[in-house]
């Protein structure tokens, strides 16, 4: 999935190319050509500059600039400036056509437009965040790495300018070129000189995927399984917030929550033996006990999910009630009467589809391309050939992280689905029946007891999907892959962590001082009268 640092790296990996590239391959109208790319290249530099392209929270002054960007925005129109007047010197362009050198920086302007697309891709319409990691543009931190790589992009594109000065035959255009190439070196460097503490975990950041599941199926290559997955977890991360806030167009209900709690019991059960299949094969060292230990957490994982999948079993969702407990057969009379009906069906959430969809892919990479959730599991495929697919134990466990980092978000906007769908909850179990209750009736409202168990399971199970997830990382971590995705989840975790109210922390209180006792009299203790005597 592409990310924020890729683009950028493209970006600046087209310049150098096109700057490489000898403007004589360009043709009559080449330099003309590739002055005017690089002036598309400065004024996408120059949109995605300020907090107004990416807070949640619009400022009071939303031309504000950071004192990084002040530099830079002065750079980019001085620069600009001297491209247009360069490009008076040169012959009008009649084909348009610069050769390979205008191609790749047409690719780097699209890059850094596209930027601009993968943050806003985490906003709304109305600029509400859709997953938790828009808070985390916010920071004068994520302003400075935004400068820093920016200016990297133009001081590329001052070194596609230095090789037009150096081609180009009209004595001004020289001179215009070497000047744009000097603002766009100065203004770089000074930029970030300025912004000394970038986050350079945004490198990272990824494009927010709609909640729109994407089947999987027998087609589908092995070699995929692994990207794909980590698209799914994108899209699970958004369903999740969107559930902790109410905000999507499907609200989860309690028969979502069941069926997610089940397949995502399946999916931990199968990637721990995908890791325990993997570890097998692998020398005995630090890499076989870091996968053998994530395998173990995700089991505890999984028993966790399905505890919470049980806790449902006695337990309807009125709005929602596609699971409920076997009910007997209708009475004749009431058949006769008319007086049966059907209970209403509903689509599941797109989450559910998703965490199906997940199982059947770790599945896949284990079984192969035509297993599915229904069929009983059979032989593994060979581990080399599950490494493979995977790139490695090392990035396996990196792709696998994913799972558990979103399965904790999930567990996160559970309470709150508990709660909001609290009124239209009903129950049968023996525990809470009520002591009056009219004959016949063999469901009522769930009692506040029930509702809190409820809470308390998902509770479990954000506890066992965090160890996961750092046995995980610590597998990862032995086979000397980094994952500085991790990073940005911590943040985007600490965030969530900080916003919830339903589980309030407990006050330390400090242990009591002991105070010194003033001297008390006798009489006093015992109750008698001073200066009183018998």
């Amino acid at each position: 999935m592409t990310t924020l640092g890729e683009l950028f790296d493209v970006a600046v990996a087209r310049l150098q190319e096109a700057a490489a590239i000898p403007a004589a391959t360009a043709g009559p109208d080449g330099h003309a050509v590739l002055a005017e790319g690089i002036e598309q290249v400065l004024v996408q530099i120059r949109k995605g500059l300020g907090p107004r392209a990416y807070t949640p929270v619009p400022t009071a002054d939303e031309r504000r600039l950071t004192a990084g960007e002040r530099r830079l925005e002065v750079g980019l129109d001085q620069a600009r400036a001297w491209l247009t007047t360069a490009r008076t010197y040169l012959p009008a362009p009649s084909t348009g056509d610069a050769g390979p050198a205008a191609e790749r920086i047409a690719i780097a302007a699209r890059a850094v437009s596209a930027v601009r697309d993968t943050i806003s891709s985490h906003l709304g319409p109305d600029r509400v965040p859709l997953t938790p990691y828009a808070y985390l543009l916010r920071h004068q931190a994520a302003f400075d790495y935004l400068t820093h790589r920016y200016s990297e992009v133009a001081w590329s594109a001052g070194q596609v300018l230095q090789r037009l000065a150096e081609q180009a035959e009209h004595p001004g255009a020289i001179e215009a070129f070497e000047a744009a190439r000097n603002s766009l070196n100065q203004t770089s460097v000074h930029a970030r000189t300025v912004g000394r503490d970038p986050e350079h975990s945004l490198a990272s950041f990824p494009l927010a995927l709609a909640v729109d599941p994407v089947q999987a199926t027998a087609s589908d290559p092995t070699s995929a399984v692994t990207a794909r997955l980590e698209q799914d977890s994108e899209r699970l991360c958004r369903a999740a917030y969107e559930a902790l806030h109410d905000r999507g167009e499907h609200r989860l209900g309690g028969s979502d929550l069941k069926q997610l709690s089940r397949w995502t019991a399946r999916t931990r059960i199968l990637t721990g033996r995908v890791l325990r299949h993997v570890a097998a094969e692998t020398p005995d060292g630090p890499l076989r006990a870091g996968l053998t230990d994530a395998a173990g957490a995700l089991r505890a994982s999984a028993l966790s999910w399905d505890s919470a999948a049980e806790a449902w079993l006695s337990v309807v969702d009125i709005g929602d009630p596609r699971e409920h407990p076997r009910l007997p057969p209708p009475d004749y009379g009431l058949v006769r009467k008319g007086l049966v009906t059907r209970l209403p069906s509903t689509d599941p959430h797109p989450a559910v589809v998703i965490s199906r969809t997940a199982c059947l892919r770790v599945g896949q990479l284990l079984f192969g391309p035509g297993w599915t959730p229904e069929q009983a599991p059979g032989a593994p495929r060979p581990a080399a050939d599950v490494l493979a697919d995977a790139g490695g134990a090392g990035p396996l466990a990196a792709s696998l992280y994913r799972l558990p980092a979103v399965g904790w978000q999930m567990a996160v906007a559970a309470p709150w689905t508990v709660r909001r769908a609290g009124a239209g909850l009903v129950t049968n179990s023996a525990e809470y029946r009520p002591r009056q209750l009219e004959p016949g009736r063999r469901f009522y409202p769930v009692h506040l007891r029930q509702v809190e168990s409820l809470i308390d399971v998902y509770t479990v199970v954000m506890s066992a999907e965090q160890v996961s997830a750092g046995k995980l990382l610590d597998a990862a971590r032995r086979a000397g892959i980094p994952v500085p995705r991790a990073v940005l989840d911590a943040s985007a975790h600490q965030m969530i962590a900080r916003e919830q109210r339903w589980a309030p922390a407990k006050p330390v209180q400090p242990p009591p001082r002991p105070v010194p006792r003033a001297h008390v009299p006798t009489d006093l203790v015992l109750g008698r009268r001073p200066g009183l005597r018998r």
